[in-house]
């Protein structure tokens, strides 16, 4: 019985990200890698299972540098944005007492 290794992700984009022209990247990927079934023991499933996990892993990290390249800097005042607002809280509760 072969076995597989899936992995998959779904970016959610800021609002007006371009789409990296270097390829036709999609934002929805799914990536699986069969494992060999266990013919040398364990020993060889788990290296079959490494290698697996190594290739989905570097296609996902290639793919994923892409996007944040495109994504850019659009999400950083995001956070500041977010902090601003606990910070006002705060003090508004501060003032209430």
């Amino acid at each position: 019985m072969a076995h597989n290794v899936t992995v998959t992700y779904d970016l959610v984009l800021p609002k007006g990200t371009p789409r990296p022209k270097p390829e036709s990247s999609s934002s929805s990927v799914s990536h699986t890698r069969q494992i060999a079934p266990c013919t040398n023991g364990y020993k060889g499933y788990y290296d079959t299972l490494r290698t697996a996990i190594d290739e989905i892993k570097a296609a996902t990290g290639h793919e994923l540098t892409v996007w944040r390249d495109a994504v850019g800097n659009r999400e950083l005042g995001k956070e500041a944005n977010m902090k601003e607002d606990d910070d006002e809280g705060s003090d508004k509760e501060g003032e209430e007492q």
